[in-house]
């Protein structure tokens, strides 16, 4: 039986499909969330407050928000079991490698879309080339260009707003540095979608130990005219976390951007580039909405995902215990391969190309 933790678009989407190969619980402290979910066991609360369904659990997936995912999964590590991990945990997860490798089982943090998918791809490029410089870029956006904001809230709103405040890290000249996600704009043309515009942001998380490039970043893909929008909001203090009058300027601006039609079309744009010897190698692929499914893209790319890599998990694919950052995934080859054909079955394809 496999544990999924959380009933959100993510959950869901993970839920259903491990429940096409294995026996699925999902559980939630909302019951309204539970409700969406069909097909499956369903438990309400806390999940220690069920240790009979936790020990029963051959492995965890869980899709809870990074605020609360360290402590969560500090306990079901320490209980023996193996845990995937979508969430954006602030906290360092190679400090869960004691606990992991002491409960004799494995931790895939970052186990999503990006970082997560990425990783790997990244992780592939870096064990068979040693490339010099890699770039990730990555985006989830509407299908259309229509909002005010040339963008729209493809994911958690919270998540959203921290991309445009927190420090990006990258390398340059084979240094770990931090800049400003808004000091820069990058501009790119991408088949199949046209001309987009990106910003640092910082997706590199594990990469920054387990690879040593000379240049190395994450860039987020918005439409045009999306990155002078959101300098503005910045600078005017709707993001500022100083109380007026009982809330703050991003509470109220996150509320509003949270009431924002969520029912569109959306597509992820993906292309991972390694540089090396006057040679470059790129993976690319753009997914969209699955009508069939009523499933968005965002949830496609992040959940298969991380079904992706617990069934590699399970499978025995993967050695060892402690922690296994999703670039591990990239590392071995056969382990990669396995990945890219358990996507490909889930109609996510990456399109190859080297100059």
């Amino acid at each position: 039986m496999i544990l999924v933790l959380g009933a959100g678009t993510v959950g869901r989407t993970i839920a259903r499909d491990i429940s096409n190969y294995d026996s699925v619980t999902v559980c939630d402290v909302s019951p309204a969330a539970l409700k969406s979910v069909d097909g499956v066991r369903k438990v309400k609360g806390n999940i220690f407050d069920h240790p009979h369904i936790l020990e029963r659990a051959d492995a965890v997936i869980s899709s809870l928000p990074g605020s609360i995912s360290f402590g969560t999964v500090s306990k079901i590590l320490g209980a023996g079991k193996t845990v995937i991990d979508t969430s954006f945990m602030p906290e360092d997860p190679f400090r869960l490698d004691r606990i992991a490798n002491a409960g004799r089982c494995i931790y895939v943090p970052d186990a999503g879309y990006a970082p997560g998918l990425t990783n790997a791809l990244a992780g592939h490029i870096y064990a068979e080339h040693k490339p010099e410089s890699i770039t990730i870029y990555v985006g989830g956006l509407p299908e259309s260009d229509t909002s005010p904001l040339h963008h729209a809230v493809t994911f958690n709103v919270e998540g959203l707003v921290d991309e445009y405040l927190r420090p990006a890290r990258m390398v340059r000249d084979g240094r770990i540095v931090s800049v400003d996600p808004l000091s820069e704009t990058v501009e790119i043309d991408f088949p199949q979608v046209g001309r987009l515009e990106g910003f640092y942001s910082d997706g590199l998380r594990t990469m920054l130990k387990t690879m040593k490039v000379r240049e190395m970043s994450e860039i987020t893909l918005r439409y045009p005219g999306h990155l002078a929008v959101m300098r503005a909001l910045v600078c005017l203090g709707f993001f500022s976390g100083r109380r007026i009058g009982g809330c703050s300027p991003r509470e109220i601006s996150e509320a509003l951007l949270s009431g924002t039609d969520r029912n569109f079309r959306d597509m992820c744009v993906t292309r991972v580039t390694a540089r090396w010897d006057g040679r470059r190698i790129d993976y690319s692929s753009v997914d969209r909405y699955d009508s069939s499914t009523s499933t968005s893209s965002m949830a496609r790319m992040t959940g298969y995902s991380a079904s992706a890599f617990a069934r590699i998990v399970l499978g025995g694919e993967i050695a060892g215990s402690g922690v296994m950052p999703p670039e591990y995934f990239g590392f071995n080859s056969s382990v990669f391969r396995a990945l890219l054909r358990a996507l490909r079955s889930r109609g996510i394809v990456f399109r190859k190309s080297v100059q």
